[in-house]
């Protein structure tokens, strides 16, 4: 089974899945080869996706800022020919070894100061191009700020659990 995650940053091509579990607004869907055409958005924006290479299996989790997916039999590529689950999303942040709750808040305050000091030339602004720029420019940022503050909050439920 293929699975792709696809964001305007970030790509990740899984062809050895098998099985992809999202949770979706009536439940959670388990996903695996010959699974029916599908669509839907990701509720609690997680991805978790287990395959088996060199008959190890291996989990990965994925956290997803506005997410949908696609579970497609007739292959949305047309290289592969099968089941595919195909995942696109504004943000994505995958969770492995190498991720650490502090380095997610470090990026946090980042962002938050950033924030801030955009927040202030914003006010500082007389000029209708100038605060234009900044509104769009805040917006984003309150975005990402968002993602990284819903990232650290399913993080610490996650590790809170194992």
């Amino acid at each position: 089974m293929l699975f792709l995650l696809a964001t305007p940053e970030y790509n990740k091509v899984q062809i050895n899945t098998t099985k992809v579990k999202v949770h979706l607004r009536n439940g959670i869907a388990e996903i695996y080869d010959q699974h029916q055409d599908l669509m839907g958005k990701v509720e609690n924006n997680l991805v978790e996706v287990e395959t088996n290479f060199e008959n190890k299996i291996e989990k990965f989790l994925f956290i997803l800022q506005d997410a949908v997916f696609i579970v497609s039999t007739k292959g949305l590529d047309q290289d592969y020919k099968g089941t595919g689950v195909y995942v696109y999303a504004k943000n994505a942040r995958e969770i492995n070894s190498l991720f650490t709750i502090e380095d997610l808040s470090k990026q946090y305050e980042q962002k938050k100061a950033e924030l801030e000091i955009q927040t202030e030339k914003l006010a500082n602004k007389n000029s209708i191009s100038a605060t234009n720029i900044l509104n769009s420019k805040i917006l984003l940022l309150k975005n990402d700020l968002e993602f990284l503050r819903k990232s650290l909050f399913i993080v610490k439920n996650l590790k809170d659990n194992k």
